[in-house]
């Protein structure tokens, strides 16, 4: 039994990355339950109603009319906050035989598709969504409380709980992702995310554009070999940036293409939020280009997308730009010394910068061309140093 447990258990595990293991796991606890059928239903706080997940036999349409409508009429949802992790559900026991067979959900939906009743196992509770492991039984199969009895199940119980959670976490991240290739998309000038030997690891759009032209330094192994010039400053910054715990933004200017183009290339190292897409522990760097031609856009849009730079610290670091003292931008901000303070410590943190001065150019190099104000215009003042 144990080993029929560890078997399905890895199916579980094998499931958390994809949809394969769980449908596999599923079937053979139908099996071995005699249900007619077997899913998750899941319910998700911020969504009006619970819906089904994998699932496992029984009828496509039952699933779908569950998720799309009888969900809500469903009576264990009137009991879903007093069911524990690892205790089982059983539908006639709570409610009673006589019950179940007068409710509207069960004359309507179950009867329609043949089922008699719903044992179900919460599998994963954390506050932000619910799992439970369902299984229906048929209308010829009399009311039995055999599954939560079951030896099997119970060795499998924390089995089902661990990958539930797993599975949970690694969706949510690959909804981080998702969403953060489509805010990087959004941008019109490249990004590109490469290692110290310039292999590409994530590229938005339009990088990926960018990287597709003919003569461009980015082969596919790698920064293409040259012994001088900007194309040796363009390999020098990566290593440095891969490298050097300080985040300093270095680059070159590389050209290329009919006619002649010249881009600035930006280079730092690859700040944290936008690590976490990437299966790599493989230092990384920022490649920023910058074209003549490339349409500005909000510094803070991009400082907030790289970095996580919030609207009030974005404000006090326009005025550090223009080399205003801490004490004064405080109170031009309205807010304590003390508070000003703070947040130039979590812009230290955030950009991963040690010292004031380079944060400063950090930021100018990296909203070069995107900074609001020009760098040579009123709003970029040199003559003025800000004090930490």
């Amino acid at each position: 039994m144990e080993k029929l447990a560890l078997s399905i258990a890895h199916d579980l595990y094998g499931g958390v990355l994809g949809q394969e293991g769980w449908h596999a796991a599923l079937k053979r606890i139908r099996d071995l339950t005699g249900a007619e059928s077997a899913c998750t239903v899941i319910l998700d706080r911020r969504a009006p109603a619970a819906a089904v997940g994998e699932h496992s036999g029984g009828d496509e349409r039952a699933f779908n009319d569950y998720s799309n409508h009888y969900s809500r009429h469903d009576p264990a949802e009137n009991v879903r906050d007093r069911l524990q992790l690892g205790h089982w559900y059983i539908d006639w026991q709570w409610f009673g035989r006589h019950a179940l067979d007068r409710d509207p959900f069960y004359q309507e939906f179950m009867r329609s598709y043949g089922l008699r009743s719903v044992h179900a196992l919460p599998i994963l509770k954390n506050g932000v969504a619910e799992c439970c492991l369902s299984l229906q039984f048929p209308l010829s199969q009399p009311d039995t409380d055999a599954p939560s009895k079951s030896p099997l199940l119970r060795l499998l119980a924390p089995h089902l709980q661990q990958a539930a959670t797993l599975r949970h976490q690694f969706l949510g991240l690959q909804q981080q992702a998702e969403l953060a290739q489509q805010l990087l998309d959004d941008f019109n000038f490249p990004l590109l995310a490469t290692d110290a030997r310039g292999r590409v690891h994530l590229a938005n759009r339009a990088g990926s554009n960018w990287l597709s032209l003919p003569g461009n330094p980015f082969g596919a192994s790698g920064l293409k070999s040259v012994r001088s010039g900007s194309g040796s400053r363009l390999a020098e910054a990566l290593v440095a940036a891969c490298t050097q715990r300080a985040r300093l933004a270095t680059g070159a200017h590389v050209e290329f293409g009919t006619p002649l183009v010249r881009y600035a290339v930006v280079v730092t190292p690859l700040p944290e939020p936008m690590s976490f897409p990437l299966a790599t522990c493989e230092p990384l760097a920022l490649v920023k280009v910058h074209a003549r031609d490339a349409t500005p856009i909000s510094a803070q849009r991009l400082l907030h997308a790289l970095f996580g730079i919030p609207p009030a610290e974005y404000r006090l670091l326009l005025l550090l730009m223009q080399g205003w003292q801490i004490k004064e931008c405080a109170q031009q901000l309205g807010v304590s010394l003390e508070t000003a303070r703070t947040q130039l410590r979590s812009l230290f943190r955030r950009t991963q910068t040690a010292r004031q001065s380079q944060l400063v150019d950090l930021v100018r190099k990296l909203t070069y061309g995107h900074m609001d104000g020009s760098p040579s215009g009123p709003g970029w003042s040199r003559g003025r140093t800000a004090a930490g």
